[in-house]
């Protein structure tokens, strides 16, 4: 993981929990909240205070919830509103973590002086008994808490100090004096700390992915009018079924993506791949560097002159190891930059490397389904990298180092491509 590391690719987005303070604080928080502390001195967090080294420590990338359906966030600096989410329990964890900051980060700049802030997202289910549960998601309750009471702390003390300038004769209440110095005491002057954090619902969940019973994707509100759940781990035994009140498919069920196209949530029209050319090219690479590496000897796929890449394509060919799917999506890439209509031939060939989500759905089923597109074909890294990190990573390792190289440039190169693919 060096490489990622050193490109920045991963870990440049993780906070650095290195002090004696912010460990301790960090504990606090787990305390709180009723979760083992931990042992560890240094650590790194990422925007939602969830710890790689911690979820290694523990053996439980879960460390940090209840289960499922209790998940919790951890905030001891003001610069997690800059980390990325290295984990999230559900895809709707970034729109929270946005949505958090940009209500309260001042107050959260003024609580974290001396403090750690934690979140808890209610759904008004204390646990995912079956993945038919999470249908009745339409409202999260994001409620928050400080280590130490101070948000409490801070609306009882103005309280006892609003009551002791109104109240006739207050000075003579020796058991009000008593409540405001002892308050004073513990915590300080609160008056005016901007220390206020109020609840809010987030009710944008049409379509999520979860991590709960080994990965599910819910489409709650799209085109297709029935809510859908699709099972990553393959474990449903009506898959397909379509006369029941939702609709539920496995992953690998073959009918999945059928369904997907007649019910208009996914296309492959040339179009697209016209207005972000960058993934046509890509992909044609990506066939061709996955080829090179059924070869005896390794490809530097880096810094490849058209020479030797016409050099690599012929011995590919020659040898048979470069499928016609790399000519077609060649032949495709020739008629949009000419303008010219694309020929009907050969399109099956290249359906998989085509699919995309149409265009007019909303923002977060399309961000959903490109991540189904991403686990079901896994025919293209960039998409891969965008929408599904977790799985990127996985299959990272396993890479010859020549083609972790080039992945890597290829990222580096199309930089901000999610912008592109759910604008």
């Amino acid at each position: 993981m060096l490489k990622l590391i050193q490109s920045g690719l991963f870990g440049g987005q993780l906070f650095h929990v290195s002090t004696k303070e912010l460990v301790e604080r960090y504990n606090a928080c787990l305390d709180d909240i009723g979760l083992e502390r931990t042992q560890l001195k240094d650590f790194h967090i990422d925007g939602w205070g969830w710890s790689p080294e911690i979820a290694e420590e523990r053996q439980d990338k879960q460390y940090l919830s209840h289960g499922s359906a209790n998940p919790y966030s951890i905030i001891i600096t003001p610069e997690q509103q800059q980390g990325s989410l290295y984990y999230p329990y559900h895809s709707f964890d970034w729109d929270i973590h946005h949505q958090v900051f940009e209500k309260y980060a001042k107050q959260i700049a003024d609580i974290t002086t001396d403090c750690g802030l934690w979140l808890a997202l209610d759904q008004d289910i204390s646990a995912y008994r079956s993945p038919q549960d999470l249908l009745m998601i339409d409202v999260v309750k994001v409620q928050f808490k400080t280590t130490r009471n101070l948000i409490t702390a801070a609306r009882e003390q103005r309280e006892l100090v609003r009551t002791y300038f109104d109240k006739p004769m207050a000075w003579a209440d020796r058991e009000l004096r008593q409540k405001i110095s002892a308050s004073g005491k513990e915590h300080g002057d609160l008056r005016f700390r901007n220390l206020d954090v109020l609840p809010f619902p987030f009710t944008d969940i049409r379509a999520f992915y979860t991590t709960a019973f080994d990965g599910l994707y819910v489409l709650r509100d799209t085109v297709i009018g029935k809510p859908v759940l699709i099972l990553q781990n393959n474990s449903s035994s009506v898959s397909g079924e379509l006369q029941h009140a939702h609709v539920e498919f496995n992953l690998n069920d073959p009918a999945l993506v059928g369904y997907l196209f007649s019910n208009g949530l996914v296309e492959h029209s040339y179009a697209h791949f016209k207005e972000v050319p960058v993934l046509l090219v890509h992909q044609i690479d990506l066939i061709l560097a996955n080829a090179s590496l059924k070869l005896d000897a390794p490809v530097e796929l880096i810094g490849l002159t058209e020479s030797k890449r016409k050099g690599l394509i012929n011995t590919l060919q020659t040898k048979g190891l470069l499928g016609d799917d790399y000519f077609q999506l060649e032949e495709v890439r020739r008629s949009l930059l000419r303008n010219e209509k694309v020929q009907p031939e050969g399109e099956a060939l290249i359906r998989d490397h085509l699919i995309h989500p149409v265009k007019d759905q909303n923002v977060q089923v399309r961000t959903i389904i490109w991540q189904l597109i991403a686990n079901i074909f896994g025919v293209n890294e960039l998409v891969r990298y965008t929408f599904n990190k977790p799985d990127f990573y996985h299959r990272y390792k396993g890479w010859p180092e020549q083609y972790q190289r080039w992945v890597i440039k290829e990222l580096q190169e199309h930089h901000g491509i999610f912008g592109k693919l759910t604008a």
